[in-house]
């Protein structure tokens, strides 16, 4: 049994336990946590996130640091340095290899990751043009070529919500 165990901190290239026959001796992880959970720092409710957005998203210190990447959840609210957490377990701006754009102080604050979309490329469309066409834009690079919201996203999920958010948040700043 224990021949088959892989070590904690190893370097080699870690596969999801959850999604292989073999659990590598860890009860920590399901395919992605249901419901939401309470952020231990800012106490906001946070959704699950797929293991295979850490996984992409990790820096390669973070990820030598985790025995798998399943059962993580994602805090959203702006002032929370926590990024995600599972437990005890907490990883922050400096464990995610893009800046979460969503994150106080963040540059660039992206808000599309597979399309290049951020706060500052539609402030700067809105003033220019009254407009910006960034929601239409992603909607339709999501049927082509596609998107990689699972991956790309620090969320793992869709931007739309946050994009139209941001727009929002932006034409009010501006007085629009």
């Amino acid at each position: 049994m224990f021949s088959k165990m892989k070590p904690m901190f190893s370097t080699e290239k870690k596969e999801s336990c959850c999604s292989t026959s073999e659990s590598n001796g860890h009860d920590c992880c399901t395919p992605q946590p249901k419901g939401k959970v309470a952020c231990p720092r800012c106490s906001e409710k946070a959704k699950g996130v797929l293991g295979k957005t850490l996984e992409h998203l990790l820096t390669d210190e973070a990820k030598a640091k985790l025995s798998c990447f399943d059962g993580f959840y994602y805090c959203k609210t702006p002032s929370c340095e926590v990024v995600y957490f599972r437990g005890d377990e907490i990883l922050t701006q400096k464990d995610v290899s893009v800046v979460v754009g969503l994150k106080e102080g963040a540059t660039p604050a992206t808000t599309c990751y597979c399309f290049g979309w951020t706060k500052e490329k539609i402030r700067a469309e809105i003033q220019e043009t009254g407009e910006t066409n960034a929601l239409e834009d992603i909607k339709v690079k999501m049927e082509n070529p596609g998107c990689s919201c699972e991956i790309l996203n620090p969320s793992g999920g869709c931007c739309l919500g946050d994009n139209t958010k941001a727009i929002k948040e932006i034409k009010k700043g501006l007085g629009l």
